[in-house]
């Protein structure tokens, strides 16, 4: 099965290096790329082109030269062009786990009737794993006022979303914040993994809107559309925590609108896909493949880990040569 990774990026060549990288030693070779590059960046240009001449692989390059351009359109226009039979997005900050696209090629191969799915991530910054996503179970309660709590933590899936401090005049279902599991397992979009020709017939009844809160738009429209999808608690990729600033930190604003505004008009828009609002059953797809659950940074995931910066390391940077390691002369 050949798997399509959708990397956008923005001024940041050497993660997107990285994140390259991390493609290239996938153990399932099948696969092409895809990169969305919102920015005029002569230096995305030459990560993309060395990246090319190591791999055989179709490597497709789309630069729209203004920002934030293409950062939501990616997720209509990806499925019309992806020649693979699944899409996975991967941020150009972020890394994947070498066996990635292995386990995604098994889970859409055995279970047919998977449209999306969405994985589990360890967090890192620099060479250190720090934690798994600490992303809360549809069943825990907010346990403050604070917006942000309520947005992360929710009520149960089958009671309406309202958050303790009565932000809203009306309840709204939990989906429409969250992408809320009924399996009661993860229910952070990393990453976002979709085959495509589902997308493809539901793909055109979204109308993307965010630069914040995108992939609750996209994801949580397709749930709302009655695509089947499933959680997975597998790690299958690392989410980089660092200093470069995101546009979702709160109160900066992108064209005169903040995160927050985001979230309270993609919630109404998503709740009303379906004609009877709110009253729906979200498709949760059994999963029919066995896989280890993670359930905490051990040593084994640290090696792991570590073998994968080395392995990036020595793509990005091949060691030198015998005769450069040892220069006689110096002697």
């Amino acid at each position: 099965m050949k798997i399509s990774v959708i990397v956008r990026t923005y001024k940041r060549p050497e993660f997107l290096e990285q994140a390259l990288a991390s493609i290239q030693l996938q153990t399932h070779k099948d696969w092409e790329v895809i990169v969305f590059d919102d920015g005029d960046s002569s230096l995305n240009q030459t990560i993309v082109t060395e990246f090319k001449q190591r791999n055989t692989n179709l490597v497709t390059y789309i630069n729209s030269g203004k920002a934030f351009h293409l950062f939501k359109e990616s997720w209509k226009i990806a499925p019309k062009i992806a020649n693979g039979e699944v899409m996975i997005r991967l941020d150009d900050d972020d890394i994947l786990d070498s066996n990635c696209l292995e386990f995604v090629n098994t889970l859409f191969t055995e279970t047919s009737d998977l449209d999306f799915a969405y994985g589990n991530s360890a967090v890192f910054k620099g060479n250190t794993l720090l934690n798994l996503m600490d992303t809360k179970t549809p069943l825990d309660f907010p346990k403050s006022k604070d917006i942000w709590s309520g947005y992360v933590e929710g009520h149960p899936y089958n009671i309406p979303w309202k958050f303790t401090n009565d932000y809203y005049d009306e309840p709204k279902h939990i989906s429409s914040i969250i992408h809320a599991s009924k399996l009661n397992q993860m229910c952070i979009f990393h990453p976002y993994i979709m085959r495509t020709k589902s997308i493809l017939k539901v793909v055109d009844k979204i109308n993307m809107t965010s630069n914040f809160v995108d992939d609750l738009e996209f994801l949580g429209s397709l749930d709302n559309l009655g695509l089947g999808y499933t959680s997975i608690k597998k790690v299958l990729s690392y989410v980089r925590k660092h200093d470069e600033g995101s546009i979702t930190e709160e109160g900066k604003e992108t064209n005169g609108v903040t995160l927050w505004d985001d979230i309270f008009r993609v919630r109404d828009e998503v709740d009303f896909l379906r004609p009877n609002g709110t009253e729906f059953q979200s498709n949760v797809i059994k999963i029919k493949v066995p896989y280890n659950y993670s359930t905490q940074i051990d040593s084994d995931m640290k090696k792991t880990f570590g073998n994968l910066l080395s392995n990036i390391d020595n793509i990005i940077k091949p060691k030198s040569t015998f005769k450069e390691r040892f220069d006689w002369r110096r002697f």
